[in-house]
């Protein structure tokens, strides 16, 4: 199996890749790029780019994942997949999180606070924008450990409790079943669980 991905940022790609080796371990990750930086370069290049990752690297699911930022995650949701190619709506997954992905990261900032050695307390919440105290917790975890920050991230994403992720963002519980009715309808052979019921993995 095939997963091709669009995302706009290194913190994004890890946490695809996090989730890929949790639910389809065996699977090839193929990256979808755009030209330039910016948000619009993203959301001008999304057809493009899905159209390339399905016939040309023959990617058998697809994964948008992008930022909400101070907009409504849910109307930008609506408004970006429109740019979905027809020919890639039935395999294609798309996320998008509130404010950015770091929300994310940050939902359960009891598990996040052991991983980066930091108090619980010394997470923002929001509206406090906590993206910079991310980055910055897991840089210098990275950094302790020896390893590559992108894969402290994603081993990170691949052992969290998703059950406190989906019940403290609407946007990733929106974003996993989502992820579930794709796996159902491609019939992959990926490991599903049940999230909702599941603790954190080992």
């Amino acid at each position: 199996m095939r997963i091709g991905y669009y995302v706009q940022g290194a913190m994004d790609e890890s946490v695809v890749r996090g989730l890929a080796k949790r639910w389809c371990p065996d699977a090839e990750l193929a990256e979808g790029r755009f030209r330039g930086s910016s948000g619009e370069s993203f959301r001008r290049e999304i057809h493009k780019s899905l159209m390339d990752l399905k016939d040309s690297k023959e990617c058998d699911v697809l994964v948008v994942l992008t930022d909400a930022d101070a907009n409504l995650w849910r109307a930008v949701k609506k408004r970006e997949s429109s740019r979905i190619p027809k020919d890639c709506e039935h395999l294609t997954l798309f996320g998008v999180a509130h404010r950015n992905i770091e929300c994310w990261l940050a939902i359960d900032r009891g598990a996040l606070a052991s991983e980066l050695g930091c108090r619980v307390e010394e997470i923002p919440v929001l509206p406090e924008d906590p993206s910079g105290f991310v980055k910055g917790g897991f840089e210098r975890s990275a950094r302790n450990r020896g390893q590559d920050v992108n894969e402290c991230v994603s081993d990170y994403v691949k052992r969290a409790s998703l059950k406190s992720w989906i019940e403290g963002s609407d946007s990733f519980g929106d974003f996993y079943e989502d992820a579930r009715r794709l796996a159902l309808q491609t019939k992959c052979k990926c490991r599903f669980p049940n999230e909702r019921e599941t603790g954190r993995l080992r």
